[in-house]
């Protein structure tokens, strides 16, 4: 069982990638404890996928009891993350 599953978010992170991104979420699930979302490439993101990371995140918090790490958010999706509250509820940001 892996350490940490890393799963890179696209450019463009919205609804399209729903069975993407399930797919990436059920393999984390499986594998291992501690998921950190990569972020660095990140300039959009509509409320599907804030939706979808939440709905991960609340699985992933069920299952295993971890929770879930942002590494090198853009600055824009670091700034989605905080006005959404998302840090506060349900993301760690990794330290720089």
């Amino acid at each position: 069982m892996p350490d940490v599953t890393r799963i890179a978010l696209p450019e463009t992170f919205s609804f399209e990638h729903h069975q993407w991104f399930r797919g990436q979420c059920t393999e984390a699930l499986n594998r291992s404890q501690r998921v950190e979302l990569i972020c660095d490439q990140v300039k959009y993101l509509d409320s599907a996928a804030l939706g979808m990371i939440v709905s991960f995140q609340r699985k992933h918090k069920e299952k295993h009891n971890h929770d879930i790490w942002v590494s090198n958010p853009s600055l824009y999706c670091d700034e989605l993350f905080t006005l959404a509250n998302l840090y506060n509820k349900y993301l760690n940001r990794m330290p720089t």
